[in-house]
Formats: C-alpha cells, sequence, structure tokens
C-alpha cells in the first residue's frame, strides 16, 4: 500500500496503475494545473479544486500535492458567491482547504518543468517551492486543465511546447522518479501533445479530452446567474465517476484505468477523449494513483452527479456569454456596453482571420492548392519539426498578435505547425510575418 501520495494534474487526467512496492515502499504524488486566468475561464481553476479536494479525502498528504492555479476566480468581482468556487449545478464549496502553492506570475512553464523534474534549486524563493522528490518506486499523476493549440499548452502568460514536455518526461523517466506516471490532459487539441511523439517504453499512460486535432469542450454553462461554465466536460466526467464510486463505497476498489477512460468517453456529448503511450497500464486500478482512504471532509457524500444540457468550446467561452448577456440586458446603458465589447470581440476574431489568410496567401506563393493544405488540414506532428514550430509561434507572439493576450489566436496555430511539418523555409516566414504584421495587430488585446 502507498503510505503518501502525491498528485499531478495538469489539465488531462490519467488515472492509477497498481504499484508494486516489492523493491521498496511507493508513495503516490500529484501535481494538479490549471494554465488560465480571468472569470471566463472559471471551469480549469474549479476542475483542479475539486482535483484537490478528491486526493485530500482519499487520504493523500498536502505533502505531496503540488497545485498551480492563477488564484483570482473565488473572489473575482464578477463571482456571484464571493467566496466560493464549484464544479457543478448546485454543488459543494471546493475552495476552502485547497492549497495554493504557486499562483498569479508563478503560474509559468518553466516553473512546472522545474517541478516535474524535480529541480529544487530553481524553485528556491518561489511560491511554497515544492518539487516532485519522488522514486522509482512512486507513482505520479499530473492534471493539467487549461487552453492549447497543435503542440502547446497554454499558461497565463506563456505557452509550453509538446517537445519541451515529452523532454521533461523523459528527464523524470532517466532519474528514476516514478514507477508508474498518469497524465491527465484537458485542452483544446490536446492529443497533439502525445500523439506519435510520447514513447511507449517509459511507463507513462496519458489519456487527453481531445484527439490531436479537435476541440475540447466545457460544461455545466448554463447556470442562472454564473456567466461562466463551471466544469471542463473531460474533468466533470472523470471526477463525478470517482466521486459516485466513492459514494457508493465499492466501485473504486475494481474500477481500473482502462474501465474509466470508457465511462469517461461514453459520457461525452462533444469532446473526444483519447489515449496514448503505454497502454497496458490501464489495467492498473485508479486507487494505485488516488489511495483508498477517504477522509471526514467527504465532499462527494451528497453530490450526485448532473449531466449539463449546454457545453461549449473552450475557445467560444467569452463570446457565448457575451451573447447571452447582451441578450438579456434590460438596460440601454448596459446593452451598449455589453454590445461594444462583443463587436471588438468579433472584429478582433476576423482581424485575425485575415492575417492569417495574408500569411498563408504569401508563404504559398498564391498556390491554391498548397494555401488549401495549409489552412484545412493538420498535418501530424513531430520532434524534428518542433524547433521551427516554436520559432514562428515565438515569433508571431512578439512581432504580430500576442498570442495570451489574444487567445483566439490558438484556433490558427495548426497553420504554423503545417508549414513546419511541410518544410518550409523558417527565415522566409519570419519575413513574410514581417510584411504582414501591422501595429494594429500588435495592438490587439482581449480576442478571446
Amino acid at each position: 500500500m502507498f503510505r503518501s501520495v502525491l498528485v499531478i494534474f495538469l489539465v488531462p487526467l490519467c488515472l492509477a496503475i497498481p504499484l508494486d512496492t516489492s523493491g521498496g515502499e511507493g508513495k503516490i504524488w500529484a501535481v494538479l494545473v490549471a494554465g488560465a486566468k480571468e472569470y471566463y475561464n472559471y471551469a480549469m481553476q474549479a476542475d483542479i479544486c475539486h482535483a484537490y479536494q478528491i486526493f485530500h479525502r482519499h487520504g493523500i498528504p498536502d505533502s505531496n500535492i503540488i497545485v498551480m492555479m492563477y488564484d483570482d476566480i473565488a473572489y473575482n468581482p464578477n463571482n456571484p458567491r464571493q467566496g466560493v468556487i464549484i464544479n457543478q449545478p448546485n454543488g459543494p464549496n471546493l475552495y476552502p482547504g485547497v492549497i495554493k502553492d504557486y499562483t498569479k506570475e508563478e503560474v509559468t512553464p518553466e516553473n512546472f518543468i522545474n517541478i516535474l523534474t524535480g529541480n529544487k534549486k530553481a524553485m528556491e524563493g518561489k511560491g511554497s517551492g515544492k518539487v516532485l522528490e519522488s522514486g522509482p518506486n512512486d507513482h505520479v499523476l499530473v492534471y493539467f486543465s487549461d487552453h492549447g493549440s497543435s503542440g502547446l499548452i497554454a499558461f497565463p502568460e506563456s505557452v509550453l511546447y509538446a517537445d519541451q514536455l515529452i523532454k521533461a518526461l523523459k528527464t523524470m523517466h532517466k532519474k528514476k522518479m516514478y514507477k508508474k506516471l498518469v497524465f491527465y490532459l484537458d485542452t483544446c487539441e490536446s492529443g497533439s501533445m502525445f500523439s506519435k511523439i510520447l514513447p511507449k517504453n517509459i511507463n507513462i499512460f496519458a489519456t487527453t479530452s481531445a484527439d490531436a486535432t479537435h476541440l475540447a469542450y466545457n460544461t455545466y454553462c448554463d447556470v442562472p446567474g454564473m456567466d461562466t461554465c463551471l466544469a471542463g466536460e473531460y474533468g466533470a466526467a472523470w471526477m463525478e465517476d470517482i466521486d459516485h464510486e466513492d459514494h457508493i463505497k465499492k466501485g473504486l476498489r475494481t474500477e481500473t484505468l482502462k474501465k474509466q477512460f470508457q465511462k469517461v468517453s461514453n459520457r461525452m456529448k462533444e469532446s473526444r477523449p483519447c489515449e496514448y503511450g503505454e497502454l497496458s497500464l490501464g489495467v492498473d486500478h485508479v486507487t494505485d494513483f488516488l489511495g483508498g482512504a477517504k477522509g471526514s471532509g467527504d465532499l462527494a457524500e451528497d453530490t450526485p452527479t448532473v449531466h449539463s444540457t449546454v457545453s461549449i468550446s473552450k475557445r467560444d467561452v467569452l463570446l457565448e456569454m457575451l451573447n447571452r448577456q447582451v441578450d438579456a440586458a434590460v438596460n440601454k446603458e448596459d446593452k451598449e456596453r455589453l454590445e461594444k465589447k462583443r463587436l471588438h470581440l468579433i472584429n478582433g476574431r476576423k482581424e485575425i482571420d485575415n492575417l492569417f489568410s495574408k500569411i498563408l496567401t504569401q508563404a504559398s506563393r498564391s498556390v491554391v492548392d498548397d494555401k488549401n493544405v495549409l489552412e484545412n488540414t493538420h498535418q501530424p506532428l513531430n520532434l524534428e519539426m518542433m524547433p521551427c514550430y516554436r520559432t514562428l509561434v515565438d515569433n508571431f507572439n512578439q512581432n504580430c498578435v500576442n498570442i495570451n493576450k489574444n487567445l483566439y489566436t490558438l484556433s490558427h496555430l495548426h497553420k504554423l505547425a503545417n508549414l513546419c511539418v511541410l518544410e518550409y523555409s523558417t527565415s522566409d516566414l519570419i519575413q513574410v510575418f514581417s510584411k504582414e504584421c501591422k501595429d494594429q495587430h500588435r495592438a490587439l488585446v482581449n480576442i478571446n
């Protein structure tokens, strides 16, 4: 049996695998990460709070749980229930007691990688300073919930690329920081972080909320007064499964990772969950990664599973909420103010659409077939093209449109990935950026 647990939550969820402790006593470690900020991204931080409460009631000590979240939701002026974070309609307040090891400006890709790879020195003076200190007999669970695009996942002010994540996971394996690792990733196009690039021989089982080309969705988007979504569709499915099985006092003792993945997949209305890596680990039990004990503070005790009728893609939550607010506004001044915000968002999206169209026209030298391929396909990624892709995205972010301030841009980044997979010249493309990107693009903000 494991005596302590640390779970890593990064967005998708991967559950547990039984740990063979014949070579020594094993522990469970968890890392839980919400990479988004702002109230319209309520669901991501609510998912992480819910995950923390699950691990807490299963007896995992706080010393073995690492939480990264911006922490701007509970007391956000837009939150009608100050100090309260819920993850489903009429659900319990999940915010009290949640440890917050890293918040605000500390929620970065660099810190996340240092936490995963156990780089304690690099984290001195930052937040709690906690990093994974797991060993060769331990199980690790990582859960990450946020926005994403082709070959990258977003943090509040920057992004983490697939090759950087894979390198960190390989480093963990080389340093013998785990016996088995489960990764749950909940972002749009999340499958692109693992598809064809996650090794199948380093004891990692990963599941994602979407495949490499499709969107992930939020759910519980129709709760009166909230003006946001309460949960990721994927996160709600796997965590409410655990809540339900805990409540009936028997299911988790026998439920395997594979069985849970099947249950989650069957519940999805919009998202397309996938699994990657060492799929043989799917025979392991969920409790191997959660722990078995349930404490007295069982928030699942009286929380029924709710099936939402309204799901919205993670990329369209803000626009959909503005549409509703405009329609519901009674006061003329409020309606005009909200309509102005909506038009700013719609026009900004059109500006970004047009910019990418011009870039692809220039890049493809006006060859219609080339432009169609670049614009309308998702070429399979590989590690060899990632340096080109990182160069293009970083240059575009610096000289064209700030991606983190305009998350709608994520819907177009697969086109830059296509350019790299098809071996277009990086230097030529940067020249195209220089020609097509104007001050009006660099000035864009809040196009989400």
